[in-house]
């Protein structure tokens, strides 16, 4: 180091004084650019290991594709799909049947509009009125909704027959969803 700094002509005292000067540069150099990136290397070590662990996920679900198609199409044909035509008939006919083991007293019934409800079912609607007592307008709502029918109820309108009041007489809007035949 005397061999470069004799070329400036320093004293001994203005060498020493260069020499810690150059050390804070260098020191506050290395605090601002090099000392608060001493984790990076760890932290990008960190982040490439879960990156390889989430892709190594992702290849997993990718390789079960076969399976999964395989158990969709084993549900797809085990689905009881009602053909669009008989599914009014159906719905009406398990309706009247639940009617008949509750001991409601249909007085009517309207068949609504089919429509679609997405790329899954279909629904079917069902107006019927009815009279039948608190308890029997209960168990036959519950049986519509029990095993695997699709059946729920959108509307109900109920009040109390005239003029005993010991009866109710409504008008209940139910609808069933049927599966769609798969393609």
């Amino acid at each position: 180091m005397n061999g470069f700094l004799d070329k400036f002509n320093l004293s001994a005292q203005e060498r020493r004084i260069l020499v810690v000067v150059l050390t804070v540069v260098l020191l506050v150099i290395n605090a601002i650019f090099v000392w608060p990136h001493y984790n990076d290397l760890a932290l990008k070590r960190l982040q490439l290991d879960t990156s390889r662990n989430t892709l190594d996920k992702y290849r997993q679900e990718v390789a079960r594709t076969p399976l999964y198609r395989s158990r969709l199409e084993a549900l797809e044909k085990q689905g009881s799909a009602v053909l669009p035509a008989e599914q009014a008939i159906q719905l009406t006919r398990t309706v009247q049947n639940q009617a008949l083991q509750s001991s409601v007293a249909l007085t009517g019934t309207r068949l609504g509009t089919s429509s679609t409800t997405n790329q899954f079912f279909d629904e079917q609607n069902l107006t019927i009125e009815l009279l039948a007592n608190d308890q029997q307008l209960v168990d036959f709502l519950v049986a519509l909704g029990k095993g695997d029918s699709m059946i729920r109820v959108r509307d109900l309108d109920l009040h109390p027959e005239l003029p005993a009041q010991s009866q109710l007489r409504g008008k209940i809007t139910v609808v069933a969803s049927y599966q769609k035949k798969p393609k």
